[in-house]
């Protein structure tokens, strides 16, 4: 090619590599600058949830023949070793005037796509409620985890939960089942309140789930409850939904509420006590008693890169 040509294009192959390297930097730089990071400060009260992941993992829990049915629970304190763990004594004000007194023990812990929650529940026994209108009907006992995802003291939507729901027959089979709960807008009741997401309408789809896995045991000579389940951290999508939309590099201080108790034959009725707050609203915005859960995903072991 001769070079009075060659050096007439010069300045377009230049032009063209700057705009090439213009668009790769507002590819890397737009999205931080448009959507930063948060990295929340760490307060004194708050709960920090180490690193770890089950071992066995839950899909090895639920598919094991030694631990499904089984008279034997897996053991969950070595199955999520490395975790937070809460000790706690629920006390279920249940019918008659009793109450059921059930020490438990709650695990969490996260990787980079999964909030691994577990919960071993001792003497918790089988749901006490019989419905009057159709006595053999099983009842679930029920575990949640409830979520103040801006740690600013007062829900607004959205917010985001979890509900396992497992039901307890008298020779101790079980079956078990989950609901996303959102902080939403009821409009049979004028107001809001958490709200299974099931029973929220949206306009086009409903929301992916919140869940990954869970598997669920329970030991009918002791009448103790094991539940495991992952959540995811991140979506790519319907982040007004799923509020947990935690991105590697982040760190989030949210407040949280712990709930144990049976349900009644309404949907919305239980017998229940929750932790910290000793008895909480459904429609209530305030999250003031709640503990403080810090996870932190701004500097990843080896082990959990991507």
């Amino acid at each position: 090619m001769p070079l009075l040509p060659l050096l007439r294009r010069l300045p377009l192959l230049f032009l063209a590599l700057f705009l090439v390297l213009v668009v790769g930097l507002l590819y890397h730089i737009v999205p931080g600058i448009l959507y930063p990071l948060r990295i929340d400060d760490v307060p004194e009260d708050a709960y920090i949830v180490p690193w770890m992941r089950p071992n066995p993992s839950i899909a090895e829990l639920s598919s094991h023949p030694q631990y499904v049915g089984g008279p034997v629970p897996f053991n969950i304190n070595s199955v999520m070793a490395g975790a937070l763990t809460f000790h706690i004594t629920f006390r279920i004000e249940i019918p008659n005037g009793e109450v059921r007194v059930v020490p438990s023990t709650i695990y969490l812990g996260p990787d980079l796509e999964y909030l691994y929650i577990g919960g071993e529940f001792i003497g918790m026994g089988l749901n006490p409620y019989k419905d009057p209108d159709n006595p053999s009907l099983i009842l679930p006992n029920f575990f949640e985890i409830l979520f103040d995802v801006a740690n600013d003291g007062i829900l607004t939507f959205p917010e985001s939960g979890s509900r396992i729901s497992v039901c307890i027959s008298q020779d101790g089979g079980w079956i078990c089942f989950y609901h996303d709960l959102l902080w939403c807008y009821s409009k049979s009741d004028k107001s809001m309140g958490w709200s299974l997401e099931d029973n929220y309408c949206f306009p086009n789809a409903p929301p992916p789930r919140a869940i990954g896995q869970m598997t669920v045991a329970y030991d009918n000579s002791t009448g103790t409850l094991i539940v495991l389940f992952s959540r995811h951290l991140r979506w790519s999508k319907n982040a007004d939904i799923n509020a947990l939309q935690i991105r590697p590099g982040e760190r989030w201080v949210m407040r949280f509420l712990l709930r144990l108790g049976y349900a009644t034959y309404t949907i919305y009725g239980m017998y229940d006590d929750t932790w910290p707050q000793h008895k909480y609203n459904d429609n209530s915005n305030d999250t003031s008693q709640w503990g403080k859960l810090c996870i932190d995903l701004t500097n990843p072991p080896p082990q959990f890169k991507d």
